[in-house]
C-alpha cells in the first residue's frame, strides 16, 4: 500500500470517527440540532457551490432533480438531525459503534433487493456486528452510565435510522450510477434550502451563543466531514483501491477512544468488548469476498 493512501485512509477514519464527539461538544455550548444543521449546511453548501454551478443547476449537475431530491432528502439536513439528534439521548459512543455497525448491515440487504445483487457480508462478520450492538445495548441496560443516559433507546434507534437513510442513498447512488463528486455538491447545495427556513423559525439567536463553539463546528461539520473527507476518501480509493473502505472498521476505536478522553464518558466492559466486535466485524464485512 502507498504511504499517502494510507495517510488519507486513517486521516479520513479520524475524521468520521470523531463526528459525534465533536457534535456533542456543539451540545454542550447549548447549541441544538437545529444549529448543528444549519452551520453544517451554510458552510458545505457555499464551498460547494461554485462545482454545482459548472457541472449544471439545470440537471442538479448531470443528475437530474427528481433523482437528486431524492437523494438530499436521504443524506440531506433530514438525515443530520437524525444523526446528530441521537446525541440527545445517547452518549457519543454508542454512536461510534451503532451507525458503523448497521450501516453495511442495511446496504447489503438493500443491495440485494435493489441492485440484484449481494455485495457479501461474511456470516461471521454480519455475526460479530450484531453481537457487538447487542452487547453494547446489554451494557447499557445492565450498567447504566447516568441518568443523563436514561433514554439511551431512542438515540440508539436514531442512529440506526441514520444508516438506514445513509444505505437507502448508498444503494440509489449506485443504482443510477451517478457521479459521486455530483452528489455530494447536490447534496450540500440542496442543503443551503435549509438555511433561510432556519432563520426564518429561529431568528438570530444562533449569534448570541459561544462563537468559538459555533466556528468548531462550522468547520468541522460544514468543511471536514462534508467535503474535505469525501475528498480524501476518493485520494485513498484512487491510491488503495477497494481495501481503501477497510479504513471504516477504524471509527468505532476512534470514537470511542475520543469520547472518553474528551468527553469524559465511561470506558464500560460493554463498551469496550463491543468495539472489538464491531471493528472486527467490520473489518470481515469490507473485506472483499475471497481474498
Amino acid at each position: 500500500m502507498g504511504l499517502m493512501g494510507l495517510t488519507y485512509g486513517f486521516l479520513v477514519a479520524l475524521i468520521w470517527g470523531a463526528q459525534p464527539v465533536v457534535a456533542s461538544f456543539g451540545y454542550r455550548a447549548s447549541l441544538d440540532i437545529f444549529d448543528l444543521t444549519v452551520l453544517r449546511f451554510a458552510v458545505s453548501g457555499l464551498v460547494m457551490l461554485p462545482f454545482f454551478i459548472k457541472a449544471g443547476v439545470r440537471n442538479a449537475a448531470g443528475i437530474g432533480w427528481s433523482k437528486a431530491l431524492i437523494l438530499l432528502l436521504l443524506a440531506g439536513p433530514l438525515y443530520n438531525m437524525v444523526l446528530v439528534g441521537g446525541l440527545h439521548w445517547a452518549p457519543a459512543s454508542h454512536s461510534s459503534l451503532i451507525y458503523p455497525a448497521f450501516t453495511p448491515l442495511f446496504t447489503s440487504l438493500l443491495a440485494k433487493l435493489m441492485l440484484d445483487k449481494r455485495d457479501g457480508i461474511p456470516m461471521l462478520g454480519l455475526s460479530l456486528l450484531l453481537l457487538g450492538v447487542i452487547v453494547v445495548k446489554a451494557g447499557s441496560i445492565l450498567q447504566p452510565q447516568s441518568a443523563a443516559y436514561a433514554g439511551a433507546w431512542r438515540g440508539d434507534l436514531l442512529f440506526m435510522l441514520a444508516a438506514l437513510m445513509w444505505s437507502f442513498y448508498t444503494v440509489l447512488m449506485r443504482r443510477w450510477n451517478t457521479n459521486p463528486l455530483s452528489v455530494v455538491s447536490v447534496i450540500q447545495v440542496g442543503g443551503l434550502l435549509y438555511v433561510p427556513v432556519y432563520f426564518y423559525f429561529a431568528g438570530t439567536s444562533l449569534f448570541q451563543l459561544d462563537a468559538n463553539a459555533i466556528a468548531v463546528q462550522a468547520v468541522y461539520q460544514g468543511l471536514l466531514v462534508s467535503v474535505i473527507s469525501v475528498l480524501l476518501f476518493n485520494l485513498a480509493v484512487k491510491q488503495l483501491g477497494a481495501k481503501a473502505s477497510m479504513f471504516t472498521a477504524l471509527m468505532p476505536i476512534v470514537g470511542v477512544s475520543m469520547a472518553i478522553v474528551l468527553l469524559g464518558e465511561t470506558l464500560t466492559s460493554s463498551v469496550l468488548l463491543g468495539a472489538v466486535l464491531i471493528s472486527g466485524g467490520l473489518f470481515l464485512s469490507l473485506t472483499p469476498v475471497g481474498k
